[in-house]
């Protein structure tokens, strides 16, 4: 029977969360708070998804039911018992969450803790080992465990050409003005492989300077490390209270898209066709919301979120849970599951969107724009949409880009989004190395310098 304890750490230099998590352990940084994951104490599958029927009770009822000695009882602020991780975009697909062997967390106000979870409660430390955990976990983090760097040049192999691409979009565009849809949402990918290896800890300190105001994530998830700087928020909850931050509409922080295409607007709060790709999404929080909550707010205009090389329309909601006349208020993963996919990476109305998705990507999307955060047994946690994020593999990294399709879209205008949102993620991959998906050389495949 799995059981754990949570202790505080000494005092000490911060830990370097990515050199602590390595290659393959998780690890979560937003608003301050730091988790790292190591090793599997227990992993939370969810058969279905976590929008299937007790499907995120269960999950709560699973983390509250681990016993745990609790050294911080009253003082942490949270709950030290925590599952986290990636979970599939596909809807009902089975995921899982892992609550980590050893869990180490920094507060935003700067505490630091450890829940450490194991199958002989005599061998858990306490109190008075705080000191060698800490000595542990200050080796783990000082050991070098990442490639030596790349050979040579990375090489950029897209899955499918820029011509299909724009096909596809075509589709959708003709789908909408069918009236058979409001809006769909379209994914390309492309494989970049990396000689020597991905120094997972150096991109995700990249990243950081790149993304600042990101929530930055490394997870093992089937097809390899999902990596990532996500802007966007899909649901928090702390106790009662509740935020949501969708981002719909792009432009280039320049205005101009890539290889010489027709630019995006370059008054992203003038373009009608990214405001009404917007809409779309902040309406549909606010009806998946509105039933579990008391009070909910929703500014009637969008903000412009900054990030290095874009600009999205984005809306933070906030909203007071309701007490339900029987049970608790939903966790954050049942609120996952009541709103993810929004129609900021699936469509309106999402069953027709998602048949189109899967007719126009055959290939699936894995963990690109699922849910990827944490909850903790008093229900409470984090997830983002899981965009501007990469799959580290064995032989190549995998890159997904996406773009929101409705009646006002053009062909060329997608693919420039869809240009910008690839140079995001391999601006951090691959710093000064150029990006392309333009038609291919002979051998399929093209050499970024």
């Amino acid at each position: 029977m799995t059981a754990a304890v949570r202790i505080a750490l000494p005092p000490g230099p911060d830990l370097d969360p990515y050199a602590l998590a390595g290659p393959t352990g998780a690890v979560l940084v937003a608003e301050d708070r730091v988790l790292v994951g190591l090793g599997t104490a227990r992993t939370v599958v969810l058969p279905a998804g976590p929008g299937a029927a007790g499907a995120a009770d269960a999950v709560v009822a699973g983390l509250a039911g681990l016993a745990c000695v609790d050294h911080l009882a009253g003082e942490a602020g949270s709950h030290p018992v925590v599952a986290l991780g990636s979970l599939p975009f596909a809807p009902h697909d089975a995921g899982g969450l892992v609550v980590p062997r050893v869990l180490y967390c920094r507060e935003p106000d700067g505490r630091r803790w450890v829940t450490v979870a194991g199958d002989d409660p005599a061998a858990l430390p306490g109190p008075d080992d705080a000191a060698a955990v800490r000595r542990r976990l200050d080796r783990r983090a000082a050991r070098r465990t990442a490639p030596a760097g790349a050979a040579g040049p990375v090489e950029v192999v897209p899955r499918s050409s820029d011509e299909a691409f724009a096909a596809a979009v075509a589709t959708v565009v003709a789908a909408v003005r069918r009236g058979e849809l409001a809006k769909a949402v379209l994914a390309s990918s492309a494989d970049v492989l990396v000689p020597g290896g991905v120094d997972v800890p150096g991109l995700l300190r990249r990243w950081l300077r790149l993304e600042p105001a990101c929530t930055l994530f490394s997870l093992p998830t089937p097809g390899g490390q999902f990596v990532g700087a996500s802007p966007e928020l899909l649901i928090a909850r702390s106790g009662r209270e509740v935020r949501s931050r969708p981002l719909a509409g792009t432009a280039g922080r320049d205005g101009a898209g890539a290889h010489g295409r027709a630019p995006l607007p370059p008054e992203l709060l003038a373009s009608a066709k990214d405001a009404e790709e917007h809409r779309l999404v902040v309406e549909a929080i606010r009806a998946a919301l509105a039933p579990a909550c008391e009070a909910l707010v929703v500014p009637d205009e969008p903000e412009l979120v900054h990030l290095h090389n874009l600009v999205h329309l984005g809306t933070t909601v906030r909203g007071t849970l309701a007490v339900p006349a029987h049970g608790p208020v939903p966790s954050a993963l049942a609120l996952v599951g009541a709103l993810h996919p929004t129609p900021a990476v699936g469509g309106v109305p999402l069953d027709s969107a998602l048949r189109l998705i899967a007719r126009l990507e055959p290939d699936g999307r894995g963990p690109y724009a699922g849910p990827v955060g944490w909850i903790d047994a008093a229900g409470d946690g984090r997830f983002v949409v899981g965009i501007r994020a990469m799959t580290v593999g064995d032989a190549s990294v995998r890159l997904t880009a996406g773009v929101g399709v409705v009646a006002g879209s053009r062909p060329e205008t997608e693919l420039a989004e869809a240009d910008l949102k690839f140079r995001a993620v391999f601006d951090a991959l691959a710093p000064g190395a150029a990006f392309s998906t333009a038609p291919l050389p002979a051998d399929g495949r093209r050499a970024a310098v």
